[in-house]
């Protein structure tokens, strides 16, 4: 369980990451110009959805139901 548990949260922050880092890319514009608290708001969001999804598909159990 405890490997499952450790996977949900670096999976979740690597898709986080690559998701902002394409999402920058996708728009042809640099950090700064995107800002650095929007890049930010995408890695999380992006990183929350996955951390749902995850938990779901590895039956971790951190989201009760």
């Amino acid at each position: 369980m405890t490997g499952r548990r450790v996977a949900v949260w670096i999976l979740s922050a690597l898709i986080g990451a690559a998701g902002a880092a394409g999402i920058i890319l996708a728009f042809r514009t640099t950090l700064e110009r995107f800002s650095y608290a929007n890049a930010l708001l995408v890695f999380l969001a992006l990183g929350a959805l996955a951390f749902i999804w995850l938990d779901y598909l590895l039956k971790t159990s951190y989201l009760r139901r």
